[in-house]
């Protein structure tokens, strides 16, 4: 009987930890400027997506309105290969909003990441979702 127990118990579920699970496990970006915690593990989700070349997985970051399936597909396509590479993180000044510049080393152009509030209703919660629209990209 004691040995059935243990058996349930050996099986009760994954214990993967979530980073491995969602591939952030695996990044390891510089950063600069002062991110917040939720704006950083957002940040390291949307560097997770093109990595992977997972664009359904970007699309679900970004909030209503802010991108679409395509939008995600066009990003994952654009920056897929440079996201194999190390990146810096620069943050913009909290004042200045919640963007965030990716540079690839040897890409020439920069991503800019724009977070918005996940729930309009609570700006301060630490939670974010991705703005995938068209535009983001500096030269």
């Amino acid at each position: 009987m004691l040995l059935l127990s243990g058996c349930d118990a050996l099986s009760t579920g994954d214990k993967t930890p979530d980073r491995v699970e969602d591939g952030t496990a695996e990044l390891d970006p510089t950063v600069t400027g002062r991110p917040t915690p939720g704006s950083l593990a957002t940040t390291e989700h949307v560097l997770a997506r093109p990595k992977a070349r997972d664009a359904d997985g970007l699309a679900a970051l970004a909030g209503k309105g802010d991108g679409t399936r395509e939008d995600a597909k066009r990003w994952a396509d654009r920056w897929g290969d440079a996201a194999q590479n190390p990146v810096r993180a620069d943050f913009a000044p909290p004042e200045k909003g919640t963007s965030v510049d990716l540079r690839f080393t040897g890409e020439r152009s920069a991503l800019t990441v724009l977070l918005g509030p996940e729930n309009e209703d609570a700006p301060y919660d630490d939670t974010f979702t991705v703005v995938l629209r068209e535009g983001q990209e500096e030269g």
